[in-house]
């Protein structure tokens, strides 16, 4: 009997290889994952890289503006 393969509760799991690449896993029947199904290695790898690029810019444009952190509510 084949064992089951334990995904972490996102439901994606991410391995650090030996050589400092990551690889990932998820189950290609789970609705939050298999869009990713039919990407390639290098798609995945951009879609990452965009991600965080796109995080890295908002952060400056809120720092530039001295956005709260924060709602703060003065009474």
């Amino acid at each position: 009997m084949e064992e089951q393969k334990q995904f972490h509760p996102s439901g994606l799991n991410i391995i650090e290889n030996s050589d400092g690449s990551f690889a990932f896993e998820w189950d290609p029947n789970d609705e939050r994952w298999s869009w990713m199904n039919g990407l390639t290695d290098d798609r995945i790898r951009s879609i990452i890289e965009e991600t965080i690029q796109t995080q890295s810019i908002l952060e400056n444009v809120a720092n530039g503006l001295e956005l709260p952190t924060s709602l703060e509510i003065n009474e």
